[in-house]
């Protein structure tokens, strides 16, 4: 009986291979769009706890949640000034962190997945959802690449402005990680 149960077990585990992982790389950049200037910002030091990712007929799933850490202090648009103001905007020093929890990942088409969440600016809450593609680079390397809109209202922000013009009522965020399977 203990002999079969093993089996089941090995079996299961060379089907649906379960994953630790490791992020090789992350990147995740802003864009504001105002009347006058458009701003690019990136952050520089992404802190990410490490997905457990579980690999099926050449498709993806997530284990578990996970939580990924995007310090206000490190996000530069190359200017000090309109930084200090947007770490104030997303509520620094309160706040000194945007937080991402990636609840889901569902595979729409072959490498189209979509990923579910919840995302928190300055102690506001919300839900939300993105596509992402997720190409294999090899057999135990894959990028996941996508991006989504954040409104400024939606987390009771204030937009920021230049030259007493406000910038338009949306962030978008474009990201990419590089995930090795161990």
């Amino acid at each position: 009986m203990n002999q079969k149960i093993i089996i089941i077990i090995i079996s299961l585990l060379l089907v649906n291979n379960v994953f630790a992982s490791e992020v090789t790389k992350k990147s995740i950049e802003f864009y504001v769009e105002h009347t006058t200037k458009n701003v690019k910002g990136v952050c520089g030091e992404i802190q990410m706890e490490e997905p457990n990712i579980q690999t099926s007929n050449n498709q993806y799933s997530l284990k578990s949640p996970f939580v990924i850490t995007i310090p206000l202090l490190k996000i530069s648009s190359g200017d000090s000034n309109r930084d200090s103001h947007i770490q104030e905007i997303l509520g620094y020093p309160d706040s000194p962190n945007i937080l991402v929890k990636i609840e889901s990942v569902n595979v729409i088409k072959e490498k189209t997945y979509t990923i579910k969440g919840k995302l928190t600016i300055h102690g506001n809450t919300k839900e939300f959802t993105t596509d992402a593609s997720v190409s294999p680079e090899d057999s135990n390397l894959i990028n996941v690449d996508g991006s989504f809109i954040v409104k400024f209202s939606e987390y009771e922000l204030e937009n920021p402005s230049l030259l007493f013009m406000k910038a338009k009522d949306e962030i978008r965020i474009k990201y990419l990680f590089q995930i090795k399977l161990k």
